[in-house]
């Protein structure tokens, strides 16, 4: 029997702490955070609004700035810890090597000017070309993801075009540099449902297509199932469950990835009361001793409110920071 095939390691997070400092208090958005990437993986990273989702990734991208912010640990990138980069250096991996595709298709671009434009000031930001050639290559990448007749896109501004256009627009501007990781953060929150389904079937297409890799941040599990290979499910900014995506939806074992899976909205539920998580997540600078979510835990015992749980591994590849497993209780 042939063994399991070794990725290459792209990107390695180890206890990356990011804390700003507030009047209220510091807030630990992330907070003691690892995991890892793969060459040709998508990894999403899953979790209700304020649990640390989006400071993560823009704590890779080194767009967290001190002060007030802190950033301790290390995000190894090839050969390079990216901690403490100085910016001049940050500039030649952002954009080029690591991109972002953001969540609001609408504050993202300009009004001011064309899309092509503002596509052209990436491109020769990062690459070699001139603006003959930065253009054609432009439009071969509107192209690729099915823009249609993007010579006439090029030269149109941001508001003649729907918010679905220029989704697709800023997944191009994420590829113009043939990035080794794209980061999605929310992409298809704004959309709707049906240009919500384009969009995650272009990003599908576009990943076998490059074999890049994607961190995909979103709270929608529905959208994990499609598009993942691997989750990390996040709480009050730590990961309290890893596993690979088929295994967490068939095994859910940390009481709060249970309720996210539980709270989706389904048929059978029509007529019924809808199934959700109580309480809310609290403000990162108020988080709970112990486990963070016990406080909203229906499963919690004494211990979850006194001493923060160590990661434990029910099965190769898929660990849970939770108490209950202490005892081998998977449930």
């Amino acid at each position: 029997m042939t063994g399991a095939v070794e990725r290459e390691r792209i990107l390695t997070v180890r206890n990356l702490k990011t804390y700003f400092r507030t009047p209220e208090g510091v807030v630990r958005a992330v907070d003691d955070v690892s995991f890892h990437l793969d060459r040709g993986e998508v990894l999403a990273l899953v979790g209700e609004s304020g649990c640390g989702k989006s400071v993560t990734a823009h704590s890779i991208l080194g767009l967290v700035k001190a002060p007030p912010a802190k950033v301790d640990g290390e995000i190894v990138f090839g050969d390079r810890n990216l901690v403490g980069l100085p910016e001049k250096e940050y500039r030649h991996i952002r954009g080029k090597q690591i991109s972002m595709i953001f969540q609001e298709p609408m504050s993202a671009f300009d009004p001011l000017y064309t899309v092509g434009r503002q596509l052209m000031e990436v491109a020769k930001a990062h690459m070699p070309w001139g603006d003959g050639e930065a253009k054609e290559r432009i439009i071969d990448t509107l192209k690729s993801i099915h823009i249609p007749e993007p010579d006439k896109r090029y030269d149109e501004y941001p508001h003649e075009m729907s918010g679905g256009m220029l989704q697709r627009i800023m997944i191009a501007m994420a590829l113009i540099t043939s990035p080794d990781i794209i980061i999605a953060d929310e992409p298809t929150t704004a959309l709707d449902v049906t240009i919500q389904a384009q969009v995650l079937n272009l990003m599908q297409d576009l990943q076998s297509q490059y074999r890049g890799s994607i961190i995909f941040i979103t709270h929608d599990l529905g959208t994990v199932a499609e598009i993942a290979d691997r989750v990390h499910v996040m709480y009050a900014g730590k990961i309290v469950e890893k596993a690979p995506v088929a295994e967490l939806f068939a095994s859910p074992i940390h009481p709060y990835t249970s309720g996210l899976l539980t709270s989706r909205v389904r048929r059978e539920y029509k007529g019924q009361d809808l199934p959700y998580i109580e309480g809310y997540v609290p403000r990162a600078y108020e988080f709970p001793e112990g486990c963070r979510f016990h406080p909203r835990c229906p499963k919690a015992v004494a211990k979850c409110s006194e001493v923060q749980p160590p990661e434990f591994e029910p099965a190769p590849g898929h660990t849970v920071a939770c108490w209950l497993l202490e005892e081998g209780d998977d449930r």
